[in-house]
């Protein structure tokens, strides 16, 4: 019973100073401009904002995809109030693992998205062709990934997927995650005012 009741004090202490930290980095991650898409989580001024206990360079891709398909949407958000929300609900064991996939999902349904996603990867080209923006979040060899798709008429740009100063063009996402993959989850997401 002692035991439990220590664990319980050390949990309550970390969550506690965990929400400490989290008000203090919202104050922190203002001071940044963001006039246009992110292009990398790894360059500045992405790369000096916080993000649980590390920097967002780190673990903040699922940040750098929301608030990309947010601006393909012609909604943009500051980065700040995106982490904020992912650290109070996303953030795996305070941002050690980064975002949860469905955290994405939970953010945009939160503001009124209409939302569908898949594990199916014969599936992903034709949901992302017929949505203004998806969000892919792929499990590869070294750990996991998100980055924001804008359909073009022939393929699709990629955000934060490898290029510094500029999107990524995708020619199939069947393809891309057969070769990058070892799971891969689709999020789509259109406004509620489009038609199906």
């Amino acid at each position: 019973m002692i035991a439990l009741i220590a664990v319980l004090g050390v949990l309550v202490g970390a969550v506690t100073v965990y929400a400490v930290i989290c008000s203090r980095h919202k104050k922190h991650n203002r001071i940044a401009d963001f006039p246009g898409y992110v292009f990398s989580q790894n360059t500045p001024p992405f790369n000096t904002l916080r993000y649980g206990f590390f920097r967002a360079s780190y673990n903040g891709c699922g940040a750098v995809a929301a608030v990309n398909a947010c601006r393909i949407l012609g909604k943009p958000v500051h980065p700040a109030d995106v982490i904020s929300d992912f650290e109070r609900f996303g953030a795996i064991l305070f941002g050690v693992f980064g975002t949860g996939a469905f955290a994405v999902t939970h953010f945009f349904r939160k503001r009124g998205y209409r939302v569908r996603t898949t594990y199916r990867r014969s599936k992903m080209d034709e949901m992302a062709k017929a949505a203004p923006v998806s969000v892919l979040w792929y499990f590869h060899r070294r750990g996991a990934h998100f980055i924001a798709l804008q359909p073009q008429s022939s393929n699709y740009l990629a955000y934060n997927a490898g290029s510094r100063k500029a999107a990524m063009p995708i020619d199939s996402l069947a393809d891309f995650t057969a070769k990058r993959a070892i799971v891969a989850r689709l999020i789509t997401v259109t406004p509620k005012d489009d038609p199906e």
